[in-house]
């Protein structure tokens, strides 16, 4: 039997969405070569600037989404990513993959599919997301505004037995997010720098892997805060933090964050590698451990 996603009116194919992936994945792949910047006049933007893909799908960082859209589109353009990432904690892994759409530097759509694994109870919870976002002003350089960024993360898991077994309210629920960036040329130590803050409301547990809402509801707005700067025009460094909430009384949620490397050989590949810290999940403390991520761009 098929599994499909369906949200707001309209269903996925999820077989369909990772034959997709793959096929694109083999298209980027002779790119590599190529030198980008001069083939390809759609990659227009400074490298690196689309950012990486984060764990809900959307681009930014890993933890967390930014201002920036995904790719190097520009207005007028189109432009695509697809990714694999790998979390490993003390007792938790997490596999994704997916990807997004860029419409003309204006609008990003995105699909992830996200698998998580109990070690311990060798028991898995999958989850489904699809993002929507859209830049409303600015531009993360060339403006005197931020860019500023509104988003819709739409998560639904497919294993609803823990969530619901630990007090979550629903086993489907929507995040939604204002994101603002700004990058500076000449920042510190004279090289480019960006930073990057987010306001979150929703109530998804663990990014949404234990459900959403509970018993015990937190503040529903939280914020997200990351930064990079870039060492050489390839590499850049980087931490973000994200604030979450703690609605199930039977289990503790602490906030995460994590510094990172990524590195842009060109434009068409990225790499990703970050020290995590997640804190307590599921009731196991100090959940930390390592972050790959390999995204390619069409």
């Amino acid at each position: 039997m098929k599994q499909t996603l369906s949200a707001a009116g309209f269903r996925i194919d999820t077989k369909t969405v990772s034959l997709c992936m793959a096929v694109a994945m083999m298209t980027a792949l002779p790119g590599l070569t190529v030198a980008d910047e001069e083939q390809n006049p759609r990659f227009g933007k400074i490298k690196g600037t689309g950012g990486v893909s984060s764990i809900s799908g959307v681009g930014g960082g890993g933890l967390t989404p930014w201002a920036t859209l995904s790719s190097y589109a520009e207005a007028g353009q189109l432009g695509g990513t697809v990714f694999a990432s790998q979390a490993r904690v003390d007792d938790y892994q997490l596999d994704i993959y997916g990807g997004s759409f860029n419409f003309h530097d204006k609008v990003e759509v995105s699909y992830v599919r996200q698998d998580f694994l109990i070690e311990a109870a060798d028991l898995n919870i999958r989850q489904d997301k699809i993002g929507l976002r859209y830049k409303v002003a600015g531009d993360v350089i060339y403006d005197r505004l931020p860019q500023i960024t509104v988003g819709v993360e739409h998560g639904e898991l497919r294993d609803e037995a823990v969530a619901l077994s630990v007090g979550a309210r629903e086993t489907r629920g929507t995040d939604y997010t204002i994101s603002m960036a700004r990058a500076w040329i000449n920042g510190i130590g004279h090289r480019t720098t960006l930073l990057n803050v987010n306001l979150r409301y929703g109530d998804s547990n663990q990014f949404g892997i234990l459900g959403y809402g509970g018993d015990d509801a937190d503040t529903r707005v939280n914020v997200e805060v990351a930064g990079a700067m870039f060492l050489n025009r390839s590499v850049a460094v980087g931490f973000e933090w994200r604030q979450k909430p703690d609605n199930l009384s039977a289990l503790k949620e602490e906030n995460a964050h994590d510094l990172f490397v990524a590195y842009f050989p060109n434009k068409r590949l990225s790499f990703t590698a970050a020290w995590v810290d997640l804190g307590e999940i599921a009731g196991a403390p100090d959940q930390r451990g390592v972050y790959f991520s390999l995204q390619a761009n069409l």
